[in-house]
C-alpha cells in the first residue's frame, strides 16, 4: 500500500512530528501466530498545553485491550461499538506509550487507532496506527491492510445537537401557507433541491409516501384519504392530481407491491391491500388483512416488502402485541416479567395476509421501515423524551431488525420504580443517534448519488428539520457505522421519502396539521465508479455474507422444532439467534435440564453464555442450583465453577454473566451457602476500573452486601462521573438500610441536592422527588433529627468576600515565581490556602472538594494533572488553555446582539429556551433567550475566567493557595478545615 505522508500543523510542546495522519488497519503479518498479539508506539506531548485528546480505536474481528503509559483505557471487542474514550488525563508530560493487546475472534483480525490532539490554539496533532508501529510479538511484523481514514464512515465528525437547536422550529410551519423555500436549505455539496408543490388548502398535511408501479406519487393525508401526483416527464413539476381513497385514515404506510397497493391505516386500526382488478387507475377493491388494537399516536406506521417477497409492517408502542399470532420472540421473555400488551414491534405476512406472524419486538416508536442490499431490514426508533438526563433514558437510535429480536422497550414511561430497557441479553442498537423525531427511512440503493450516497441509509427528523445519511458498515452478521446531516431547513417537518423513477430522491413535510411540500433533491455530477475496496474490506465483507448466512440458519429455527447447535461462535446476533432457537424447542430445554438433575456430569459443563441464559429462563429452582453447581458446591462443579475467571471475558461477556447472575438471583431464593460463593466471585472485582462493571455490579451488590457495597458506591459517587451515572448511584442507593455512616449520609444528600439543580425531561424532578422520598423513609426518626442540617442541603453560592483593605498587590507574572515553587506543602499554611480560594473569587466558579461551586472545571484532583508552575500559569492567564466543555459561547441574536457566556445544560432538548449564564462571578444570574431568536453559535477564544485574580494576593499568599491545591490531588477530598 503507498505510503501516505499527511502535512498536519504542529504547535508547541510536541517534540516529534507525525508520520501518519490517518489510521491504517494493522496486524502481524501471516507467518506469525495470532494468538496475544501486542502492539505499542511512542509519542510526545505536553498535556498542559492541550485543550483536548480524543481517541476512538475500532477492531476487526478480534478484541483488543487499551493502555496508555501502563494504566487500562479501555477494551475495544471485535463486534461491539468503536471505543471513543477522553485520554488526556492519561497523558504525560513527555514520552507516552499506547499498547494494543489484541486476541482473534475469527475471520481477517485488524486494529486501527487514531487518538486527535488538540492544542490551546486550535492546532491539530494525530497519533494513529501505521506500518511503523513496533510489536512485541516474537518474529512478527506488522502489515497493513488498509487505509480507514478512506472508509466514509470513519472520516465523519460527531454528529451534534446543541443546546442552542430549537426543537419546536417545526410550530413555524402552522401558519405558512407555502412550503418552506429549498433555496434555505443546508445541503450537501453537488446535491440540489426543488420544491415541486405546495400542499393546497384542501390538500391536507401529508404523512406518507410512495412511487406506483408507472412513476406516479401516491400522498397520504394526515386526516384521510390518498392523492395521487403525476409528473411531468422531466419530474420537475405535476402534471395532475387525483383522490384515490376518501376514506382511509392517517395511512402512515404506502406501499405497491405484488401488483397493489397496501395501506397501513393508523386511525382506521387495520392493514389493507388495495387492487385495482380492470386497469382503469381506479383501487376498487379493498381487503382487510389485519386489524389492530390500541391507539394511535405511536402507531401503525411503515410498510416495506422484504427480500423474501413478504410484507414487513412496522407499529408502536401505542398498538398492542397481536394475540394468538406466531411469535419469532423467545416464548420465555415473559416467564418473570409483567406483560406489557403496549410494545412497538413488526410484523410480516405473505401478499394475501396469509402466516402472519410477529418478527420481532421491543420497539419504542419506529416510524419507517426499509431494506438493505443485503436483504436486512432497518428502523430508526424513538427516544422517551419524558427520561432525558436519567440513566435509563434512550437515545434515538437505528436498529437492524432481525428475527427474534427483542430490542427491551416497554410502554412504561413514567412509572415508578423506573424501567430500565437495556439489558444485556437484548438486542443491541446498530447506532446511538442523540436527540431527534424520527420520521421515514429509506436506502439511496435505486439512487443516481454518488457511491457513498446510494449506499446510505437516509432518515428523517422531523423535529429538527433534517435528513440524516447513515453510513453503515458489516460488523459480523450485523451492522455499524456513522451518521451526517444529508439536508437540513427550518422549518422542514419532513414526515417521508423515497426514490423515484429518475434516481432523485424526493421527500414530503408535514404532519400536526403543519404545511406540507413535495422536494426533489438531484446530485448535479455524474455518479463516479466506486473506488476500490481495501484487503480489510473485502475480508469484511466476504465473512460478513458468511455470518448472516449463519445467523439465518439460527433464525430458520424460531418455531418449536428440532435444530442442530452451532458452537464457539462470538457475533453476537448469531449466539442470540441460536439462543431464541433453542428458547423455541421446550422439549430440548426440559430433557438438558432433567439431565442435569441426574448429576450427569456432562450436562453440567461447557455451555456458552446464550445457552445458559435460555436453561435460566426455563429452569426450576431446583435445576438451577444443580446447573449452577449450587446443590453441592464442595464438588467444584458446574457454571459457576466453570466461570471462576468471569473477569477475564471479554467486557460483553462480563455484563452478560452479571446480568445472568442478577436475574438468576431476583427469581429464585439462593441457598445460602451458594449465595456466598456468588458474592465471593463478584465482590472482589467491585468496585472496577470499568465503569459498566461497576454499574452492572452496584445493584446488586447494594442489596447483598450493604455494608461494603455502600461505603463504596459512595466513592464512585463522589469521583467525577457524568450525571447519568450520578442518578443510577443515586437510584440505587436509596432503598439501603445497612452500610452508612454520618459523613456517607452526608455526601449522598450533599450530591442528591446538586444533583436536583440539573435541568431534563418532565421526568427527572419526579426522579429526584422519590429517589429522596424513598432514601428518608430508611431513616429512622432519631436520624431525621440527626441529620437535619443537610437532608435537604442545596448547593449555595458562596458569598462574596470581605476584600476590605485589600488591593492590587501587583501584576503576578509566573517569572516572578522563580525559585520559589520547589516547596515542602507540608510546611505551607494550608488554614490561608483554603481562605484564598475564597478571597481570590475561586469559590464562586469552581468546586474543591466540598468547597465551591460546580460552575467551573472541578480543582479536586487538579495539581494531579498539572506542575506547580504549570498551574499557577493556567490561573494567571486564563484564556491561554480552555477545557472543551467550558468554553465561551458567543451567541448571534437575530435582534443583532452578540451575547457571551457558559450554556447551562438543559438535558430535555425540547425546551424552547435556552439559558446562559454570562457573568462568572454571579453565575446565579442567568439570561434566558429564545432558541428561536438565535442565528448561530461560536466558541470564544477568550475565557469567562477573568485574568488578574491573584493580584490581591501577597506571594505567601498564593503558595499556599497552591499547596492546598495538592492536598486534592493526594487524597481526592478537600478539607473543612487545615492548621499549619
Amino acid at each position: 500500500m503507498a505510503t501516505r505522508v499527511v502535512v498536519l500543523a504542529l504547535f508547541l510542546g510536541f517534540i516529534k512530528p507525525p508520520v501518519f495522519g490517518l489510521p491504517d488497519w494493522i496486524w502481524i503479518d501471516s507467518h506469525a501466530t495470532a494468538e496475544g498479539v501486542v502492539f505499542y508506539h511512542d509519542f510526545d506531548a505536553d498535556p498542559a498545553r492541550l485543550q483536548s485528546a480524543h481517541l476512538r480505536l475500532v477492531t476487526d474481528f478480534t478484541n483488543v485491550k487499551l493502555t496508555i503509559n501502563g494504566q487500562q483505557a479501555g477494551i475495544a471487542e471485535a463486534f461491539e461499538p468503536v471505543l471513543k474514550l477522553d485520554a488526556l488525563p492519561l497523558l504525560l508530560s513527555g514520552v507516552n506509550e499506547i499498547r494494543l493487546m489484541g486476541k482473534t475472534a475469527g475471520g481477517a483480525p485488524a486494529v486501527a487507532l487514531q487518538l486527535d490532539l488538540i492544542d490551546r490554539h486550535g492546532g491539530k496533532r494525530t497519533v494513529a496506527t501505521s506500518p511503523q508501529w513496533q510489536t512485541a510479538t516474537p518474529e512478527a511484523r506488522v502489515i497493513a491492510s488498509g487505509d480507514l481514514g478512506r472508509e466514509k464512515w470513519w472520516a465523519l465528525p460527531p454528529l451534534i445537537i446543541g443546546e442552542s437547536d430549537d426543537y419546536t422550529q417545526w410550530k413555524r410551519a402552522s401558519n405558512l401557507g407555502e412550503a418552506t423555500d429549498p433555496a434555505t436549505f443546508q445541503l450537501l455539496p453537488n446535491y440540489r433541491a426543488e420544491l415541486l408543490r405546495s400542499a393546497g388548502k384542501d390538500e391536507g398535511s401529508w404523512v406518507s409516501m410512495a412511487f406506483d408501479p408507472q412513476g406516479r406519487l401516491t400522498v397520504a393525508r394526515e386526516d384521510k384519504g390518498l392523492i395521487r401526483y403525476t409528473l411531468s416527464e422531466d419530474s420537475r413539476k405535476v402534471l395532475r392530481t387525483e383522490i384515490i381513497n376518501d376514506d382511509l385514515k392517517e395511512c402512515r404506510g404506502l406501499l405497491y407491491a405484488h401488483g397493489s397497493l397496501y395501506v397501513n391505516a393508523n386511525n382506521s386500526n387495520a392493514l389493507y391491500r388495495l387492487r385495482d382488478t380492470n386497469g382503469d387507475g381506479v383501487f376498487d377493491h379493498k381487503k382487510l388483512l389485519h386489524a389492530s388494537k390500541g391507539g394511535g399516536g405511536h402507531g401503525r406506521n411503515d410498510l416495506a416488502l422484504g427480500s423474501d417477497q413478504k410484507i414487513y409492517a412496522i407499529h408502536g408502542d401505542s398498538v398492542h402485541l397481536p394475540e394468538g399470532m406466531s411469535d419469532r420472540t423467545s416464548p420465555l421473555r415473559r416467564k418473570f416479567d409483567p406483560f406489557y400488551e403496549n410494545e412497538g414491534h413488526v410484523i410480516r405476512m405473505d401478499p394475501d395476509g396469509t402466516n402472519p406472524e410477529i418478527f420481532c419486538g421491543g420497539l419504542r416508536n419506529p416510524y419507517g421501515l426499509d431494506f438493505n442490499a443485503d436483504g436486512e431490514a432497518f428502523t430508526y426508533d424513538a427516544d422517551a423524551e419524558f427520561d432525558m438526563g436519567t440513566p435509563w433514558y434512550r437515545p434515538t437510535q437505528v436498529k437492524h431488525l432481525t428475527s427474534g429480536a427483542d430490542f427491551g422497550w416497554r410502554a412504561v414511561t413514567g412509572s415508578w420504580p423506573p424501567y430500565f430497557p437495556d439489558h444485556p441479553d437484548n438486542t443491541q442498537a446498530a447506532i446511538d443517534i442523540g436527540k431527534g423525531s424520527p420520521t421515514g427511512v429509506k436506502f439511496g440503493t435505486s439512487s443516481h448519488f454518488s457511491v457513498d450516497y446510494q449506499r446510505a441509509l437516509y432518515l428523517l427528523d422531523w423535529t429538527y428539520g433534517r435528513i440524516l445519511a447513515v453510513h453503515l458498515i458489516p460488523r459480523g452478521s450485523s451492522y455499524m457505522g456513522a451518521t451526517e446531516v444529508f439536508l437540513r431547513g427550518q422549518p422542514l417537518n419532513v414526515t417521508d421519502l423515497g426514490f423515484g423513477p429518475d434516481g432523485a430522491m424526493y421527500f414530503i413535510t408535514g404532519g400536526r396539521k403543519t404545511q406540507s411540500g413535495l422536494y426533489r433533491v438531484s446530485y448535479s455530477r455524474t455518479t463516479a465508479q466506486p473506488r476500490e475496496l481495501s484487503p480489510q474490506e473485502k475480508h469484511r465483507n466476504r465473512l460478513a455474507h458468511e455470518y448472516r448466512q449463519q445467523r439465518r440458519l439460527a433464525e430458520s429455527f424460531h418455531r418449536k422444532a428440532q435444530y442442530t447447535r452451532t458452537k464457539g461462535l462470538s457475533d453476537p446476533r448469531i449466539r442470540q439467534a441460536w439462543r431464541i432457537a433453542s428458547e423455541h424447542n421446550p422439549d430440548r430445554l426440559a430433557r438438558l435440564l432433567s439431565g442435569i438433575e441426574k448429576k450427569n456430569a456432562t450436562t453440567k459443563t461447557g455451555y456458552d453464555l446464550e445457552q445458559l441464559t435460555a436453561m435460566t429462563n426455563a429452569a426450576t429452582s431446583e435445576q438451577l442450583f444443580s446447573l449452577l453447581g449450587l446443590d453441592d458446591p464442595a464438588a467444584k462443579q458446574g457454571t459457576l465453577y466453570n466461570y471462576k475467571h468471569w473477569n477475564k471475558l471479554p467486557l460483553s461477556r462480563q455484563l452478560a454473566f452479571i446480568d445472568l447472575i442478577r436475574r438468576s438471583m431476583e427469581r429464585h431464593q439462593f441457598p445460602a451457602d451458594g449465595r456466598d460463593l456468588v458474592l465471593a466471585m463478584l465482590t472482589q472485582h467491585f468496585p472496577n476500573d470499568s465503569s459498566a462493571i461497576n454499574r452492572a455490579l452496584a445493584p446488586l451488590l447494594i442489596k447483598l452486601t450493604p455494608h461494603t457495597a455502600v461505603p463504596q458506591t459512595i466513592a464512585l459517587l463522589d469521583a467525577d462521573i457524568d450525571q447519568q451515572d450520578g442518578l443510577f448511584y443515586l437510584y440505587h442507593l436509596r432503598h439501603a438500610r445497612a452500610g452508612w455512616t454520618p459523613d456517607l449520609r452526608r455526601t449522598f444528600f450533599r450530591i442528591l441536592g446538586t444533583y436536583e439543580t440539573f435541568l431534563g425531561g418532565r421526568g427527572l424532578p419526579l426522579a429526584f422527588k422519590n429517589i429522596r422520598r424513598e432514601a428518608l423513609e430508611t431513616l429512622t426518626a432519631k436520624e431525621k433529627k440527626q441529620y437535619a442540617g443537610f437532608i435537604f442541603q442545596k448547593p449555595l453560592l458562596p458569598p462574596m468576600p470581605d476584600l476590605t483593605g485589600r488591593g492590587q498587590v501587583r501584576q503576578w507574572k509566573v517569572s516572578d515565581f522563580e525559585g520559589k515553587l520547589g516547596f515542602d506543602a507540608s510546611e505551607r499554611n494550608l488554614a490561608n490556602g483554603r481562605r484564598m480560594f475564597s478571597i481570590a473569587l475561586c469559590s464562586r466558579c469552581h468546586r474543591y472538594g466540598r468547597e465551591g461551586y460546580p460552575i467551573g472545571p472541578d480543582l479536586t484532583r487538579v495539581a494531579s494533572r498539572f506542575s506547580r508552575d504549570t498551574l499557577l500559569g493556567e490561573i494567571l492567564l486564563p484564556s491561554r488553555t480552555i477545557a472543551e466543555n467550558y468554553q465561551t459561547v458567543l451567541l448571534n441574536l437575530r435582534d443583532g446582539r452578540q451575547l457571551a457566556g457558559q450554556i447551562i445544560p438543559n438535558l430535555d432538548y425540547r425546551a424552547p429556551n435556552l439559558q446562559l449564564a454570562e457573568d462568572p462571578l454571579h453565575p446565579d444570574k442567568i439570561t434566558r433567550i429564545a432558541k428561536e431568536n438565535i442565528i448561530n453559535r461560536e466558541h470564544s477564544e477568550v475565557s469567562l475566567m477573568p485574568p488578574g485574580l491573584l493580584n490581591l494576593l501577597d506571594k505567601e499568599e498564593i503558595l499556599d493557595l497552591l499547596a492546598w491545591l495538592e492536598r486534592g490531588a493526594k487524597t481526592g477530598k478537600g478539607f473543612k478545615s487545615e492548621a499549619k
